[in-house]
Parts: C-alpha cells; structure tokens; sequence
C-alpha cells in the first residue's frame, strides 16, 4: 500500500469527480494498488495491481456493493481500469498508474 499519491487538478473536469461514491472507489484503488511487481495470496500482480473482491472493497471504501460494482464498470468504461475476475477474486489493473505516484 502506498503512502502518497499525486492528483492533478485536471481530475476535476472528468467525469469521476462528479460522483462522490466513484472518486472515492478509485482514490482507494489508487493506495491499495502494488508499488511492484509481487505475488499476493498466490496471484501474481505487476506494479499498479490489486487482488482484491467486491465485498472487500465495500466495506475498505465504506461503499455499498452496488456502489462498489457500478463504480468499477464506470472506471472500466472511462479506462481508468482494467478489471479481471475469478469466482474467487479480482484483479484490478490502474492505467497509467505511475502518473499517480509522487
């Protein structure tokens, strides 16, 4: 998990910032993520990676599952992310992860 993350104002004129749940969902993506490549719980991650499930991240972002689903279609759709699932888990994937990082 990281300590700090960079957000450029330009943040503000997308879509995400409207939607308190989804900037949320994402700012908690962004400090989860993997700050390299690693094996978590025998999924092997790169750099800008998380393991994680829905429910998992409901209750981390204090968000509903539906928020939680809607939110990560929303970023998916926008290119935010890359989401890959399991019937055990999913793997989320930030874009242009590094872009984030102080």
């Amino acid at each position: 998990m990281c300590e700090s993350i960079k957000l450029n104002s330009e943040i503000l004129a997308g879509k995400e910032y409207l939607y308190a749940a989804r900037f949320k969902l994402f700012v908690t993506l962004l400090f989860l993520a993997s700050q390299g490549d690693c094996v978590v719980d025998g999924v092997t991650l790169k750099r800008g990676e998380l393991v994680t499930s829905f429910r998992a991240l409901a209750e981390r972002a204090s968000l509903t599952l539906k928020q939680v689903r809607a939110g990560l279609a929303a970023l998916k759709k926008a290119g935010a992310i890359e989401v890959r699932s399991s019937a055990r888990y999913t793997v989320v994937s930030i874009c242009e992860f590094d872009s984030y990082m102080v």
